[in-house]
C-alpha cells in the first residue's frame, strides 16, 4: 500500500512541477505590468463609484420620505 501511495505522490509532484498558467489577466501583469494595473484600477474604482452613487441615492430617497 505504501508503495502505491509514493508512486501516487512522485506522479503529482511531477504533474505539479509542469503547470503553466495560461490565463489572460496572468499575462498581462507579467508581459504587460502597466495594462494590468490600470485594468485593476479602472475595475476597483468603478465599484468605488458605484456603491458611493448608490449610497448617495439611497441618502436622498431617505430624506424624501421624511
Amino acid at each position: 500500500m505504501e508503495e502505491i501511495l509514493l508512486v501516487f505522490d512522485s506522479y503529482q509532484y511531477q504533474m505539479e512541477s509542469t503547470y503553466q498558467e495560461t490565463s489572460s489577466l496572468t499575462n498581462h501583469f507579467t508581459d504587460n505590468k502597466f495594462i494590468g494595473w490600470l485594468g485593476l484600477f479602472i475595475i476597483f474604482f468603478s465599484i468605488f463609484a458605484i456603491i458611493i452613487f448608490q449610497f448617495l441615492e439611497w441618502e436622498s430617497n431617505h430624506k424624501d420620505k421624511e
